[in-house]
């Protein structure tokens, strides 16, 4: 090869994740620093979403991102914690999946 020539990255191709049974899709409505976020959940009520553990440092979340949550045993009407982060390419073999609140792009 020669010093210029470029080098063709393969294809990885993921599955596609989808919430369990006590998960849910939710949209990020509203950051507030520390980890912590609002966002507008399946169900309709709006949930303060933490992200914990290791995912602290891997997962950055935005406005209007597409989550998996997973809704607190206690307090699960106001507290949730962030299972996953669909990024664009794959929101897009979601949407057919999400509630209609959620469609927002």
């Amino acid at each position: 090869m020669t010093k210029n020539s470029k080098k063709s990255s393969p294809i990885i191709r993921t599955k596609t994740r989808f919430p369990k049974r006590d998960e849910q899709y939710a949209v990020v409505r509203e950051l507030n620093g520390g980890s912590r976020m609002k966002a507008l959940c399946a169900d309709g009520l709006t949930r303060m979403v933490r992200i914990g553990g290791k995912m602290k440092r891997k997962t950055w979340c935005r406005e209007n991102d597409l989550i998996i949550i997973k809704p607190w045993v206690v307090q699960s009407d106001a507290k949730c914690d962030l299972v996953y982060r669909y990024m664009p390419t794959e929101r897009k073999k979601v949407m057919k999946y999400l509630p209609e609140e959620l469609k927002i792009w």
